[in-house]
Order: C-alpha cells, then sequence, then structure tokens
C-alpha cells in the first residue's frame, strides 16, 4: 500500500479573544442606545400654548386660570353710509372663561374683541391683518368712515356686552388656512375698566398659530356688535 503525502499550506490564524469581543459589542450597544435615548428626548418637546397673558403686568397662566378659551370669527354684511357699496363687518373674540359650563358672556370673563368695520369684500378671510385701536380714529362714525379713517377696532372686555374699554391697541401680523380651519398670529394690548376690583386694570396678549372657531352654535357672540 502506498501512501500520499500532500504539500499542506499552514496558514496563520488569528484566534479572537471572544470574551473580549462580546463586551465590545455590549459597550456598542450601549453607547447606540444611549444616543437613541438622547435623540428621542430632544424630539419629545411639549407643545407652547398659542397665547400668552398678563395682567397689570403679572403674566397669567391661561390654562390653569380659566376653564373654557374659545374664539370666534364672523364675517356679516351691513347697511353702511352708501348704498351703492357693499359694506362687510368683521369680528374675531378671544374668550377665557373661569367657568367650566357654556360660554356665555355674562360670566366672568375676559375677552379681546376685534372689530372691523372696513372688511376687505374679496379676500374671503374672517378677519383682516392690520392695526386695530380703540377708541375709534373717527368719533363721528359708528362704522366704516365716510371720512376715510380707519375703523379697525380692538376692545377688552371683562363682563357682559357693555364696553368696558378704556383703550387699545392690535395688530394682526398673519392669518393663513390650516386644513379645515384658519390660524392667525399677533398682539394686543389695552386697558380696561373691571368691574369686579372697581378698576382700571392694563391687558397685555400674544398669539401664535391660534386656531379660529366659527361654529355660531357653541358662541355667544354671533351677529355681536350689531351690523
Amino acid at each position: 500500500m502506498t501512501i500520499q503525502i500532500v504539500n499542506v499550506k499552514i496558514v496563520n490564524v488569528k484566534i479572537v479573544n471572544v470574551r473580549r469581543g462580546s463586551k465590545m459589542i455590549k459597550k456598542l450597544f450601549l453607547v447606540l442606545t444611549l444616543l437613541f435615548t438622547f435623540s428621542c428626548d430632544d424630539l419629545l418637546v411639549e407643545d407652547e400654548y398659542p397665547m400668552k397673558l398678563w395682567l397689570n403686568g403679572e403674566e397669567v397662566d391661561v390654562e390653569a386660570e380659566y376653564q373654557r378659551i374659545t374664539t370666534f370669527a364672523e364675517e356679516v354684511e351691513y347697511a353702511g353710509y352708501d348704498s351703492s357699496i357693499t359694506f362687510i363687518k368683521k369680528i374675531l373674540v378671544i374668550h377665557f372663561q373661569k367657568d367650566a359650563g357654556r360660554v356665555e358672556i355674562d360670566k366672568e370673563h375676559y375677552a379681546v374683541v376685534f372689530t372691523d368695520w372696513e372688511g376687505d369684500t374679496s379676500n374671503g378671510l374672517p378677519i383682516d391683518e392690520g392695526s386695530y385701536q380703540w377708541p375709534s380714529v373717527c368719533s363721528a362714525c359708528p362704522r366704516a368712515c365716510m371720512h376715510g379713517a380707519p375703523s379697525k377696532w380692538v376692545r377688552m372686555e371683562i363682563l357682559g356686552d357693555e364696553d368696558y374699554g378704556v383703550s387699545g391697541q392690535a395688530h394682526i401680523e398673519t392669518i393663513s388656512e390650516s386644513g379645515n380651519t384658519w390660524v392667525i398670529s399677533g398682539e394686543a394690548e389695552g386697558i380696561f375698566y373691571n368691574p369686579y376690583s372697581e378698576e382700571n386694570m392694563h391687558g397685555v396678549i400674544e398669539f401664535t398659530n391660534l386656531e379660529i372657531e366659527t361654529d355660531e352654535d357653541n358662541t355667544p357672540y354671533f351677529n355681536y356688535g350689531g351690523r
């Protein structure tokens, strides 16, 4: 019997320390887990409430102080000083109510009311951008001014449909569509009479991408201020 010996080439084999490699892999997984956790925490930022309110210089936690916070916008035609012209009144109301029940103007509340007696008839917006003030620029004209003065008002109220607004100024920066509604950004400030404390108070409000509601059944401000 003949035995044939074949040339065998021995290759250097590197033996890996399995235990050490396992530890390295565990460390790698730990680092990746931490990085993923921190990244997720960075993404989970709580949305800031779209409104801020100050009364007499002190910021009010509106979500804690008021049970109902609502908005309402309306656009209606009315008879102005010239029957040949179509006049549009647009209003926007931001209403803060302490009671959790139905929104009513005879309950204790705080409201900012924008009234535009010279609303744009062609843009389809529930309220127009621009500057608003109170008292009206023209004291002679109760609605759109026949003398050409601006007729955009802003008033701050605290109870009922009586006029407690003393003075005010505001600016609506932007208004745009968002899904099936509108969002608005701007600010307002003014002085109003508080019948509870029997003193004038100074209010400031800022709102960013605030959603506007237009449901007439859920507001007492339908046809507010006449037409």
